[in-house]
């Protein structure tokens, strides 16, 4: 692989050279132009770039956002859950390989060999992600880019991917993998690359790079901190149906609760209750439910109305509008990003949490377009108010679903890894912002994570799953 002087929108890439069996890992915030680099060295922005050298290899494989996106869409599409009258596990996984004999030890390397006779929507994000890291093997291909692997892994699933792609290293495959975060840069990569305000700063081999990057200076973090409590004053109340605080303090209580797909179950005699300030942290490995249990309490899983399960004090299965309900929560996961998918700008991407709809789709006011704009004032980007949603950059497309779920302060805020997909600063800025939303006790939070470094002291609460 060779560029030189490769122009892409806002970045510059004056040099830049992979060979064979080299394991690359590219650093850069969210800001830095880091996904446009991974556009350029991928090949899928090769029409819209400017370059006196531009050599790609010819057989690439590619496991990035963008194609877990496709993939999710593809698979519900093929979705027969409304005519089985039960979920459908979806596409086989062994499906997904070409040549299950000939890449066997690699199977078992991943870790996978137990979950090919799965279906598509029974695996973990990991496995997930394993999966199409081993489709693309299977084809052949001799460089493998690879778009941040980590992320929404635990910490021995992340292990066992250290462990794969170190295995693909010593079967002579080129590596080129994109990372947010440094910690996630390994010992046994070869080179390292900075990524910063649209250029590669620094690149060369690991040991000469590394205590330049421990070093390097953030970019600025988005600015949650102000206002709060005048956000407070717009919170909304159902006078209908959900009690008020001072007469209903319990969120949510789950009896002996179970999930399952078709014949596998997820969880079981799973039992825990939220009340008013109980702010609670789910930990747990990928696949142990802790998703499926959120799903559970929003009323996107079927299992809530066989549950023993009440949300605000109702009980599930009783009648009751699950929009009255869900008027009451802000939500953001992966789930909630894959499936927000529909034409609309930034601005309409956060108005549309006050609706709790997946796009606008009736008339707002001014108060509401102000109150949006002020949100993404706090995000630093008030300038891409009129953005297309789908054009950002996915980590900021993540910040954007973050204030749609806070615009409206609900009763109880539910986080399925909201800073997946975010470089550090931008991590710790969410983090900082909640423990304000904390201090203020404007809302529960229900949070789920992976990484250690993100347990903070105001979880009073804390389920292990698993």
């Amino acid at each position: 692989m060779k560029i030189r002087n490769a122009i892409l929108n806002k970045i510059s890439i004056k040099r830049f050279d992979a060979h064979a069996e080299d394991a690359w890992f590219i650093w850069g915030s969210n800001s830095s132009g880091l996904e446009k680099f991974f556009l350029l060295i991928s090949g899928e922005a090769r029409e819209d770039a400017i370059a006196d050298k531009l050599d790609l290899p010819t057989n690439i494989g590619i496991v990035s956002f963008k194609k877990q996106q496709e993939l999710y869409e593809s698979e519900l599409k093929k979705n027969d859950t409304d005519y089985m009258d039960k979920l459908d596990p979806g596409t086989l996984s062994m499906t997904f390989l070409e040549d299950i004999e000939k890449y066997k030890n690699l199977i078992e390397a991943f870790g996978m060999t137990d979950s090919l006779d799965k279906g598509y929507r029974q695996l973990s994000t990991g496995q997930s992600r394993k999966l199409l890291i081993l489709s693309q093997i299977s084809k052949g291909v001799s460089c493998l880019i690879i778009q941040s692997p980590y992320d929404g892994l635990d910490p021995k699933t992340c292990r066992e991917m250290n462990k794969a792609l170190f295995h693909l290293h010593q079967q002579k495959n080129q590596l080129i993998i994109f990372v947010n975060n440094k910690d996630d840069i390994p010992s046994w990569c070869t080179h390292v690359a900075v990524m910063s305000e649209g250029r590669l700063t620094h690149q060369g081999k690991r040991q000469n790079i590394i205590k330049i990057l421990e070093q390097k200076a953030h970019t600025q973090s988005p600015d949650f901190q102000v206002s709060v409590q005048d956000l407070y004053k717009t919170r909304v109340k159902d006078k209908k149906k959900i009690p008020e605080h001072k007469h209903q303090t319990r969120l949510v209580r789950l009896n002996r609760g179970f999930a399952g797909y078709e014949g596998f179950t997820i969880f079981k005699n799973l039992s825990f209750s939220i009340n008013q300030g109980d702010h609670t942290l789910i930990t747990g490995p990928n696949g142990c439910g802790k998703s499926t249990l959120l799903q559970v309490i929003t009323g996107d899983h079927p299992a809530c109305y066989q549950n023993d399960l009440k949300i605000f004090g109702i009980q599930r299965g009783t009648g009751e509008s699950i929009w009255d309900l869900k008027q009451h929560m802000g939500i953001v996961s992966s789930e909630l990003h894959r499936n927000y998918n529909v034409p609309g700008t930034s601005l309409h991407c956060i108005i549309s949490g006050l609706f709790d709809s997946i796009g606008v789709y009736r008339q707002y006011n001014t108060q509401q377009e102000q109150k949006a704009m002020s949100w993404l004032g706090r995000l630093n980007m008030d300038k891409e108010a009129d953005t297309p949603f789908r054009q950002l950059e996915y980590g900021r497309q993540r910040l954007v679903l973050i204030a749609r779920a806070l615009i409206k302060l609900p009763r109880l805020l539910i986080l399925d890894e909201p800073t997946q997909g975010l470089d550090e600063s931008n991590r710790k800025a969410v983090l900082n912002f909640l423990g304000d939303v904390v201090k203020e006790d404007l809302c529960t939070i229900l949070y789920v994570s992976h990484r250690e470094d993100e347990y903070r002291s105001f979880f009073s609460q804390h389920l292990k799953m698993g």
